[in-house]
């Protein structure tokens, strides 16, 4: 559907608004040496639009960024003493995914002479005795900063450290996101999730659903995750390979990943509108200007996150709260 202006001029806005509203961070990266770690190399675009907002940031902020790496090719020591270990923000941080959490807490457990800024994570803990012992390892550093995406992971994260930041996701450093042509279907494209995450939400049966490792070959999910993961790990571990190495890997991957996100913004544009339980299929239909209609996912994440940064937008509607349907957002407009 044609969107009229004043609706695009709402959200743009609302948009231009959460870009903002990162300015807070450069008091904390500036004039040190960076590490930006914990980059994700696997299918899920949403992570890899996060990585992108934060790379744009970096780029537009003139701030350097001396390492990057991934969670299995970095060494705690590589930061020197005095420096800013900047972790992958998205919504990682709990006990869903261990590896990731694993990694962070190493960083935060060993490094205590480094800043450690955590990116804006939503957090999330089912276990009572694993968040404890975070909040231990946390509470031991004396420069931890975490930034969180809505105001439930704020009171949790402080527990863990008295810096504490409520802000958007990074992958809002996008807007304003360059469209393709106009849609050339008037139907909803369905992203839905099929990991732990999911509600498994009702959906139109006459439409096709996909998740983001759809836009990967199975060959290559497989090559990504069990050749060139493992092997660098093995490289770095036997020829101590390094900086060097894994700045290499870095860059070489963040091609890759530029490219995953392309796929994704061809494939929103030729529709009129989502449907999603996936938070960074709402965010990226956002930065498209796409209608999107939003379902929650497991734990809430979806609709902490749109109550506290996206609600204005009249292209928003979250399923979870209300019973608005694109027709009603169509009447609206």
């Amino acid at each position: 559907m044609e969107l009229p202006s004043s609706a695009r001029a709402d959200h743009r806005v609302v948009m231009a608004s959460l870009k903002g509203k990162h300015a807070v961070l450069l008091g904390l990266l500036r004039d040190r040496p960076l590490h930006y770690v914990d980059i994700p190399m696997h299918g899920n675009v949403g992570d890899l639009l996060v990585m992108a907002g934060t790379l744009r940031f970096f780029e537009e902020a003139k701030i350097r960024v001396d390492r990057m790496a991934m969670y299995f090719n970095y060494s705690a020591l590589e930061c020197p003493a005095g420096g800013v270990i900047v972790c992958h923000g998205g919504g990682s941080f709990g006990d869903i995914y261990g590896p990731f959490q694993a990694f962070r807490q190493r960083l935060i457990r060993e490094r205590k002479d480094c800043r450690v800024v955590i990116l804006p994570q939503s957090l999330h803990f089912e276990d009572d005795a694993m968040l404890t012992a975070c909040v231990e390892i946390c509470r031991e550093h004396p420069d931890l900063h975490i930034c969180v995406r809505d105001p439930a992971s704020q009171a949790m994260a402080r527990r863990m450290t008295d810096h504490v930041y409520l802000l958007p996701d990074m992958a809002h450093q996008l807007w304003p996101m360059a469209d393709a042509k106009a849609p050339a279907s008037k139907t909803a494209l369905t992203l839905k999730r099929r990991d732990s995450e999911t509600t498994n939400f009702s959906s139109d049966p006459t439409q096709v659903t996909f998740d983001w490792d759809d836009l990967i070959s199975p060959w290559r999910r497989s090559f990504l995750s069990n050749i060139v993961e493992r092997g660098v790990t093995q490289a770095k571990l036997r020829l101590g390979a390094g900086a060097l190495f894994g700045n290499w890997f870095a860059r070489w991957w963040i091609a890759q990943a530029n490219g995953y996100i392309a796929q994704a913004v061809r494939l929103f544009s030729t529709h009129s509108n989502v449907v999603s339980d996936r938070l960074h299929a709402h965010i990226l239909a956002c930065l498209l200007e796409r209608p999107n209609e939003i379902h929650d996912n497991s734990y809430g994440k979806n609709s902490r996150y749109i109550n506290t940064w996206t609600k204005d937008s009249p292209l928003v509607v979250l399923k979870s709260n209300n019973d608005r349907t694109f027709a009603d957002v169509q009447e609206v407009l």
